[in-house]
């Protein structure tokens, strides 16, 4: 048996008889364990009783096709179904405990344990990585004044959290600067003096640990706007990782930020947009970094990761999703993590036999 692990929110509609209530991510996996021939355990972490290796949640038998409330096993495979980190720091320790006792919680990453700061210092670490990365610092005000005198412009972003949301681009303008806020798909230009800047930082930054300050990149454009790209690593059923899928996120009439949350389309046909080697060094690239995360982070094998290309033609890593958000259930991106715990699953029952 296989658990999956999704929001008690999602779970409450499995009390509904009516099967068309359902989230769609319970009958995608409920198909799948058909194909995959395994059983599942829907639950969430609530559920979870550390002591007896038990949890309260919704069994699935994929020879009846029957889903029943059950207190079952704890599994030993689990697969992390959550549009966000583990946010308790009591939870992520009861993870941690389970983990050195053998189970298994792939993408269960604590948000404690990783920013997007982090995540810029680990990868730095890697020769072959390093030159691909966006020079970053922790915003104070001299590291912003410091880069200020590096970069035509700058980008301001919380260490946590996505979507494009709350971000401070500033960019040098003569002796002046241009500072636009971008939040929920609104911006606010202010134009500042050189004078002002300081009176700005601490005005606008009262807790400004919780930023960095991160080096602009002069995207490319198509059809007028900036683009970047989320790319897809995962493990498959052969414990390999693997580029599932490639996407250009083009950004709106005049937005910085390309995230669809942000008023940015998707282009699937990214051949459209930069040239076919420098497609193949992305996905090189993606691989190393995917392989780099694992290092640190345990059970692994589903990621978003942000590339941008600038004007040059030069690939750049942005940042890492490690909860890529897909808000169709069946699609390829979700059969392969899968796939992949299905294949723990078959070696521990192998193991066992």
């Amino acid at each position: 048996m296989i658990g999956i692990i999704l929001s008690s929110r999602i779970l409450k509609l499995v009390s509904v008889r009516d099967r068309e209530s359902w989230d769609p991510y319970i009958l995608f996996y409920m198909k799948q364990a058909q194909k995959n021939k395994v059983d599942l355990c829907f639950y969430s972490l609530g559920g979870i009783s550390k002591r007896d290796k038990k949890v309260n949640g919704y069994v699935y038998s994929y020879k009846t096709g029957k889903l029943a409330s059950q207190i079952a096993t704890l599994p030993k495979i689990n697969l992390y179904k959550i549009n966000s980190s583990v946010s308790s720091k009591k939870t992520a320790d009861k993870i941690k405990k389970l983990r050195e006792e053998g189970f298994v919680f792939l993408n269960a990453c604590s948000k404690h344990d990783r920013s997007k700061y982090l995540d810029y210092q680990y990868l730095t670490n890697f020769n072959s990585i390093r030159p691909y990365l966006p020079e970053t610092m922790t915003l104070t005000y001299n590291n912003l004044f410091t880069m200020l005198k590096k970069y035509p412009e700058i980008f301001i972003k919380p260490k946590r959290g996505g979507q494009g949301n709350n971000i401070t681009i500033i960019t040098k303008e003569g002796k002046a600067y241009q500072t636009v806020h971008i939040y929920k798909r609104n911006k606010v230009k202010v134009n500042i003096s050189e004078s002002e800047l300081k009176d700005f930082f601490y005005r606008k930054f009262p807790s400004p640990y919780k930023f960095i300050v991160q080096q602009g990149i002069p995207l490319a454009t198509f059809e007028g706007n900036k683009f970047d790209f989320r790319v897809s690593p995962q493990k498959n059923k052969l414990n390999r990782w693997q580029v599932t899928g490639v996407m250009a996120r083009v950004a709106s009439n005049g937005f910085d930020v390309t995230n669809v949350d942000q008023g940015g389309r998707c282009v699937y046909k990214v051949s459209k947009l930069i040239p076919l080697n420098t497609i193949k060094e992305m996905k090189r690239l993606n691989i190393k970094i995917a392989k780099a995360f694992e290092k640190r982070f345990l059970h692994l094998n589903d990621l978003g990761l942000d590339f941008a290309v600038d004007k040059n033609g030069k690939v750049w890593f942005l940042e890492a999703n490690f909860r890529p958000n897909r808000k169709k259930a069946n699609v390829k991106r979700n059969r392969i993590p899968f796939e992949h715990a299905c294949s723990l699953y078959k070696k521990t029952t192998l193991i066992k036999a």
